[in-house]
């Protein structure tokens, strides 16, 4: 975790380089010259799903927990794992659960997004852009975006932290047999399908200080020394 100006930004076992692929050759010159870029939201991604296949993704931000009961079982608010007690508070009674189904479905809340690879790689040149920046200083490049963002632009909420991680490629659900069963959290914004894993993408995420973000071209100079072109 490290201070960004009024918020606080985490990194999750930041790589040393990473990259960023973009279709049109201004756009990276933007960032290397200017810090200029484009910060996109879960949102728009879930509408990209249908005209731009290799950023579009209908599923950015959401997980499924599905709870069938190998025998039956009473669940109520004391008894409710943490992903149905929300459920159950809101039913107000028992809820009898013998052999049937019980889907949570939990989405992130849309936040400012921007995502880039720890690999260069040609099948990625060919799907986002032949265009690549690499972000040398990956510590100091984020950290100044975020403090950008919070203090600069006063977009990104400073209550709660922006954060750094590597997507985990294990899918968007998982699945219990009874109340009992421990299920971990899952990391929803990092969460990607199993066939997206060669790209081993690290991505950046904001909560929005005045919900719903939009997608904004930002404009950092302090990025400029944390990046450069790769030919």
């Amino acid at each position: 975790m490290v201070k960004a100006g009024s918020g606080q930004f985490a990194f999750v076992d930041p790589p040393t380089v990473l990259y960023k692929f973009v279709d049109k050759e201004e756009h990276a010159q933007d960032l290397v010259e200017r810090g200029t870029l484009l910060l996109g939201t879960l949102q728009r991604y879930r509408n990209l799903e249908g005209f731009d296949p290799a950023r579009g993704d209908a599923g950015e931000g959401r997980f499924t927990i599905t709870l069938q009961s190998a025998q039956p079982e009473s669940i109520t608010a004391d008894n409710a794992p943490w992903y149905l007690k929300e459920q159950v508070a809101g039913v107000g009674l028992p809820i009898f659960s013998h052999g049937g189904q019980l889907n949570a479905v939990g989405t992130y809340p849309d936040s400012f997004i921007f995502c880039t690879s720890y690999l260069r790689a040609a099948d990625l040149v060919k799907r986002y852009g032949p265009y690549c920046v690499k972000i040398h200083h990956v510590v100091g490049f984020f950290a100044a975006l975020s403090r950008h963002l919070t203090d600069g632009l006063g977009i990104a909420s400073t209550m709660q932290f922006g954060m750094l991680g590597w997507c985990q490629y294990d899918g968007r659900s998982t699945k219990a047999s009874s109340v009992s069963d421990v299920v971990e959290r899952p990391a929803v914004p990092f969460a990607k399908m199993p066939d997206k894993s060669g790209e081993l993408e690290v991505r950046a995420v904001w909560y929005p200080a005045n919900p719903p973000p939009l997608p904004v071209i930002v404009t950092c100079s302090e990025l400029t020394a944390f990046c450069s072109r790769v030919q």
